[in-house]
Formats: C-alpha cells, structure tokens, sequence
C-alpha cells in the first residue's frame, strides 16, 4: 500500500468485482506476504480502498505488480481458485469431512464468513456465487480516493 501522502495515478489499472444480489458490488483483494514469510492473502471485500489494482490487459498478456497489494496476471487468474482452496495455508474456507453424515461439509472464516452471513445464502450458495459469477474488470478511477 502506498503512504497516506502518496496519490497514485490509475491510468492503465483495474480493478475486478462482481455485483452481488444483495451485498452489492465486491472487490477481489489480495496482499503478497512473501517479503514476512507467510501466506499471501486472498480475499474479498466491499471497500473499493481495499480492492487490490491489476494492470489492463491482464487477461490477454503477462502484467506485473508494483506493490504488494497489486495483482499481477498469474495471481488474477487463479484468484478464485486460492481464495477457495482448502490446502492452502491461512485459507478462510475449509472442506471438512463429516463422519457422522459420510457426507462434506464447507466452513467460512473471516471476511469470507461475514460476508456469507450478510448475503443471506447458505455457504454452499454463497461458495457457489463466488465461483460463477461474473467477475468484470472496472477501472481503477472508480476510487473516489485512491489507495
């Protein structure tokens, strides 16, 4: 992120949501950890300040990040994939076996989870949304302000 007194120019950036039914507009968001050896962080949010940027043409051709809540093209296109991937480390959306019922069950955590609520759907609608709905790009000069 950059410093409060740093303006950054969004010519040429994105940002990717989906409009959801009830909550409304939701924003992929996205934090490289790898300089603190952690998990990077996989996300989605309501606050347009939080969304994270993609360069344009991410979707045709190899783009880089700038900063560390940046995007580059090979972490938007698997965005969805990791953000709902049980194995990977720091997840907030977990696969659990039930042995009582022989039968998975899905378990949110965190922003995931607050959100799930607020729609009103069952995890497994809310999981489903997240994975078929239609994810546009919109320019970064949405942002009244800029992160």
């Amino acid at each position: 992120m950059w410093d409060d007194e740093e303006v950054r120019c969004p010519d040429g950036w994105l940002l990717v949501a989906a409009d959801h039914p009830k909550l409304g507009r939701l924003y992929w968001r996205y934090c490289d950890e790898r300089d603190v050896n952690a998990a990077d962080f996989y996300g989605i949010t309501e606050n347009i300040q939080l969304a994270s940027w993609i360069k344009a043409g991410w979707r045709d051709k190899d783009v880089w990040a700038d900063d560390y809540s940046d995007m580059s093209s090979m972490v938007a296109r698997r965005f969805i994939q990791e953000l709902l991937n049980p194995d990977r480390y720091d997840t907030n959306y977990f696969e659990l076996f039930n042995w009582d019922e022989e039968s998975e069950d899905l378990e949110l955590h965190g922003d995931l989870h607050d959100l799930q609520v607020r729609s009103g759907q069952s995890i497994e609608l809310f999981v489903h949304w997240l994975r078929a709905a239609n994810w546009f790009d919109t320019p970064a000069s949405a942002c009244n302000t800029f992160p």
